[in-house]
Order: structure tokens, then C-alpha cells, then sequence
């Protein structure tokens, strides 16, 4: 069984809980960890769907073996071990939680800033534990302090740009041939991109927008591309040290911008 084939069981699973036929559930669960048994997700799933306190404790216990450092794991293990001291005391567990985003997902992880529940396909590790995607989200909003108005002129600076790295690419490209001549492109392009994502920087009143840098770069590499492509229809060069520049150029503004 290939990977694929074991993701698609554990949908299968997924689809077959939510459909109320939990022995299914399990079934297609346990079938893809006979096939990778180093899976500590399926494991995790495989303890959703079980209903005996002791098998999915089990279960826990091989996600945890797997990677010890599980948030999710380790809160259904101590969940769980709660749980039989409580029925040891006759009282009650603690009531299951479901994932925001996925209800028919049992979890035992909260967003440490929001509290809400979610799952570890929802769950993003930082500095401080494991928050949600809204709440990062958030976080990073406060460091995107572009307007629109800021963002146009980058991108108008990214028009001219790439007009530039075209022009420099094609006149670089018909001096610099050869072995050399690419290696050469491969120092110059970096600095010619650098340069150009000083002055996009400059242009947004050096303040930053999400996704500005993709897709600045991708302005600056359309205009490029499409100057040496059409050079090399006109001129049947192939513009390999032209090519060369425009990528090593535009890795240099993405780094720098995004």
C-alpha cells in the first residue's frame, strides 16, 4: 500500500465516523496503520473513534511513542489518565472537545490565546504553544501597516523594475557567454536584485503588506521573463546568462520583500 492509498483510507475513515459508523471508522484506520504504523496522526485518529477508555489510551501512548512532544497526544493522555482516576473516584470525565474547525474531530488542544479548540491540522506551533490560524493571523496584521496607497506605488516600482532587470538581463546577456559568463550572472543577479528591492522598499514608505513581496516578484519576473523571451524569438538566442540573472534577481526580492 503507497501513502496516498493509506491518506485516502484515513478519510474514508473520517467520512465513515461522521456518517455514524464508528466500527467502519476503525476498521479503515487500523488498515492504514498495518501499513504505516509510524503515523502518530492516525494513531490519534484511531483513539478518536474508539470507545474503550483503555484502547484509546493505547492508542495515546503509540502517537506519544512516535513523538514524544505531541502537544495533542500528551493532553488526551493526561485527559484520559484524569478520566480513570475519576471513575476510580466515581465521578465524572471532563466533557470531550471537538476542533472549531473540524466538529467531528475529538481534541484535546485549545489555541493558548483564544481557548478555542482545534486539532493539530489546525494548530500552529509558536515561541509561546500552539495558537489557531485566526489568531496568528492577527499577530502578523500588526506588522502590515502598508495602505493601499503604499502598495500601488510598489507595485508601479515593480513595473519599472522589471523593465529594468529586463534591459540590464539582455545587455549583460550579449556580453556574458559561456561557462564564465554564467557564473558571473550568478554574483550579478543577486546584487542587481538587491538593489531593485531597495528601491520597491523605498517606494511603500518602507512598510510592509501581506503577500506584497510574491507578488512584486511576480511582476518583476513577467516583465523580465517576457523581454528575454521575446529577444529570444527575435534573435533565436537561447538567453541562458539573461535567464540566470532574472532568477537569481528575483530570488534576491522576494527574501527582501516578502
Amino acid at each position: 500500500m503507497d501513502e496516498l492509498t493509506a491518506s485516502n483510507l484515513l478519510k474514508d475513515a473520517r467520512a465513515a465516523a461522521v456518517a455514524g459508523d464508528r466500527d467502519e471508522a476503525v476498521r479503515l484506520t487500523r488498515q492504514a496503520l498495518d501499513a504505516y504504523p509510524d503515523d502518530e496522526k492516525a494513531w490519534l485518529l484511531l483513539a478518536a473513534f474508539l470507545d474503550d477508555p483503555e484502547e484509546k489510551r493505547q492508542a495515546v501512548k503509540k502517537a506519544l511513542a512516535i513523538d514524544p512532544f505531541n502537544e495533542e497526544a500528551k493532553a488526551a493522555l493526561a485527559k484520559l489518565n484524569g478520566d480513570q482516576d475519576h471513575v476510580h473516584e466515581g465521578e465524572v470525565g471532563s466533557e470531550t472537545l471537538y476542533c472549531a474547525n473540524h466538529p467531528t474531530r475529538e481534541t484535546m488542544l485549545r489555541c493558548n490565546r483564544c481557548n478555542k479548540p482545534i486539532c493539530m491540522e489546525c494548530a500552529v506551533q509558536t515561541p509561546v504553544g500552539y495558537r489557531c490560524r485566526e489568531c496568528v493571523r492577527q499577530q502578523q496584521d500588526k506588522f502590515y501597516t502598508a495602505e493601499t496607497s503604499d502598495q500601488t506605488k510598489g507595485y508601479i516600482a515593480g513595473v519599472v523594475s522589471g523593465f529594468i532587470l529586463g534591459i540590464a538581463a539582455l545587455i549583460l546577456n550579449a556580453f556574458l557567454g559561456g561557462f564564465f559568463g554564467w557564473i558571473i550572472a550568478l554574483f550579478v543577479g543577486p546584487i542587481l536584485g538587491g538593489a531593485l528591492s531597495e528601491v520597491i522598499w523605498r517606494a511603500t514608505g518602507r512598510k510592509r503588506a501581506r503577500n506584497f513581496g510574491m507578488i512584486v516578484t511576480v511582476i518583476v519576473v513577467g516583465i523580465a521573463g517576457v523581454m528575454t523571451l521575446g529577444n529570444m524569438v527575435f534573435f533565436r538566442g537561447l538567453p541562458i546568462t539573461a535567464a540566470i540573472i532574472i532568477f537569481t534577481a528575483a530570488s534576491a526580492i522576494f527574501a527582501r520583500l516578502r
